[in-house]
């Protein structure tokens, strides 16, 4: 008997639409010019419930093959209920809260609600600010209104919500719960089980980049590792995205059976998928790299005897590069076998067989609610090369052909010694037709057009020739403005007008590329500007009653000069005297980057030139959120119609 005994190859865990994106950058009381307000604003952190450590650990062990190490904890935290609003001069606010639950190794954050308007962007981090997650944006929200973001290690975990002022109020977060990450009691090998996540796996994984996964660039690009979501918890487990016999890019996604049994009420909705969570070379990287995410999937098919288990993930957006691994049904076992898979939810990894597989003869019996294997239902493993653990199951077991002819179930290993007697793979022939109906086996989803084909070849989904670039035009106090041309320069270009909502977009664009996006219209000068911006413009100069925005500013520096003085508003005179059509040295409107921070709001010319455009290097990726605020020049009061 071997001192530790796996018997899936699942891992209960508590971690950190469709695609989850995340646009990277800081929160604003991390890296901005209001950092030293926000800070001394964030409110006292909210104390979450506690748990019982003791009574958590007393429940796994009544629980066969149970390997969970965080808990859920209640929470009920909204914008309404929780943290602190603070308004920034130029009418954006940020909302902040603190949430701590003492003890907790690891916090994962679950919203049940997590609606985000264009313009707006939230993160979560740690106080020492190691670990930031976002920005999210209203690209990253899901239909179900549903999302996870962690693991973010240890007990308190900061979240920062930007609003500009055309969204104000528009948000929508519900926090409904934290699982808290906690040390397990002591297992069989006489470790402690703990927080597990990125890099936790044993060192004698082979890192799939390493000299062993140099065959396996391709296949490796359809592996993912689950994180899954289920009312008393959350897990780890492995998959693939799987070819069918038309080459269409329906996501279906090949994982174990076994995975949805480790929790109660597994939520769908929120299980996420991370493909290239991986290291760019072969050493362990001292930086936890960015997988790039799918959230939601439905569930299909499965069967027990066999554990295989079918999801359909939410669609792969085009640009994450992914491959559909082809598959066999083949009976005749193969000569030689490797598997790609998660081990500890940690980075992917690759195991090599280089003897036979064969068909397990005897039953299996996992134990518990986890029940017993027919014989002959598995293909038996044994690597030369690389182990497995807890996170690993569910992931595809390749022939020399390099197609999926099973998926990982369990087995038994020593990790302390890395030493793997066995490990079982549910067969994909069994799988593909022995199910008594559509629900339980493979066939109707992976051939619909029953060819009858023994085997299919994998395929990448296309990868775009272009990039979409979109945004949205308002004016600074929030109204939208239609009609503006918005002129695409650079690697290529192209010329768009916002629409009535003062959306704009460029499709197609050249991969690759460098762009800028600049943001035009000059039309009716006179349009919002009165005698009462001239006294407000003295007033300002006077300093009887200063601009109380630096949009403002801008707007009485009619004649571009980067100061406002008696000169702009004798330009404003000669328009409303009908002296002259337009301004001499400036256009009616000015375009200025969505994101545009002032050091100083009183003196938004301090640092110039200020940037009007945005610049786009080495384009990768769809743009959304380019979004831009106008300034109708001479205008002090925001009395101009944006339309004209």
């Amino acid at each position: 008997m071997l001192n530790r005994i796996t018997l899936f190859a699942f891992l209960l865990a508590s971690t950190s639409l469709h695609a989850q994106i995340s646009e990277g950058g800081l929160p604003m009381a991390v890296q901005s010019p209001a950092k030293a307000v926000l800070n001394s604003k964030m409110p006292q952190a909210l104390v979450l419930p506690p748990i019982d450590v003791q009574k958590a650990r007393e429940e796994d062990s009544q629980t066969p093959g149970q390997n969970r190490f965080a808990v859920p904890v209640p929470a009920n935290i909204s914008l309404d209920n929780a943290g602190s609003w603070t308004d920034l001069p130029d009418g954006s606010r940020v909302w902040q809260c603190s949430i701590t639950s003492p003890g907790a190794l690891g916090l994962v954050l679950l919203f049940d609600a997590f609606n985000l308007p264009p313009g707006a962007r939230f993160y979560a981090y740690t106080p020492d600010r190691k670990q930031v997650y976002g920005a999210y944006t209203a690209q990253s929200c899901s239909p179900s209104g549903k999302f996870t973001i962690g693991i973010l290690t240890g007990e308190t975990a900061l979240l920062e919500l930007v609003e500009p002022p055309a969204a104000r109020g528009q948000s929508k977060i519900h926090l409904f719960r934290a699982d808290y990450a906690f040390n397990r009691a002591a297992m069989e090998d006489g470790q402690v089980a703990s927080f597990n996540n990125f890099g936790d796996a044993v060192p004698c994984n082979i890192n799939i980049n390493c000299q062993e996964g140099a065959n396996w660039q391709t296949e490796k690009k359809g592996v993912a590792r689950i994180l899954m979501v289920f009312s008393d918890g959350s897990g780890w487990c492995t998959g693939t995205l799987i070819a069918n016999t038309t080459g269409s890019y329906e996501p279906y996604f090949l994982t174990a059976h076994h995975c949805q049994q480790i929790g109660l009420n597994p939520d769908f909705n929120l299980w996420r998928f991370d493909f290239w969570y991986e290291t760019a070379g072969c050493a362990n990287p001292g930086v936890e790299p960015q997988p790039k995410s799918v959230l939601g999937c439905q569930r299909i098919a499965f069967r027990a005897e066999t554990d295989f288990m079918l999801l359909k993930i939410n669609p792969v957006p085009l640009n994450y590069d992914v491959y559909f691994n082809g598959w066999s049904r083949s009976t005749t076992p193969a000569s030689n076998t490797a598997f790609i898979h998660h081990p500890q939810g940690d980075i992917k990894k690759i195991s090599i067989d280089n003897q036979a597989t064969n068909s397990h003869p005897q039953t299996i019996n996992w134990g518990g609610i986890f029940g017993t294997s027919p014989v002959n239902t598995h293909w038996k493993v044994i690597p030369d090369a690389g182990t497995f653990q807890g996170g690993s199951s569910g992931c595809p077991l390749f022939d020399p052909n390099k197609r999926i002819v099973g998926q990982l179930h369990g087995g038994n290993t020593d990790t302390t010694q890395c030493i793997v007697a066995n490990s079982f793979f549910g067969r994909f022939d069994l799988s593909w037709s022995t199910g008594a109906t559509a629900g339980s086996r493979l066939k109707e989803w992976l051939d619909p057009n029953n060819t009858n084909a023994t085997t299919q070849n994998g395929y990448f989904q296309p990868v775009p020739s272009g990039y979409s670039l979109s945004g949205n035009i308002q004016t600074h106090w929030g109204a939208a403005l239609p009609d503006v041309k918005v002129q695409l320069s650079g690697t290529a270009t192209a010329t768009a007008v916002t629409d009535l909502s003062g959306n704009y977009s460029f499709a197609n664009v050249p991969a690759s590329g460098n762009y800028s996006i600049t943001p035009a219209k000059d039309t009716n000068d006179l349009n919002g500007i009165t005698t009462v911006d001239m006294a407000l413009i003295s007033k300002h100069i006077l300093g009887i009653e200063p601009f109380n925005s630096p949009w403002k500013i801008i707007a009485a520096d009619v004649n571009k000069n980067n100061s406002v003085t008696a000169t702009d508003i004798v330009e404003n005179r000669k328009l409303i005297l009908g002296l002259t059509s337009s301004f001499g040295l400036n256009t009616s409107w000015r375009f200025f980057p969505a994101t545009t921070v002032f050091s100083d709001v009183t003196q938004p010319f301090l640092n110039v030139p200020i940037a009007e455009n945005i610049l786009i290097s080495n384009l990768q990726a769809d743009q959304n959120g380019l979004n831009f605020k106008g300034v109708k020049i001479g205008d002090t009061n925001n009395t101009a119609d944006p339309g004209q």
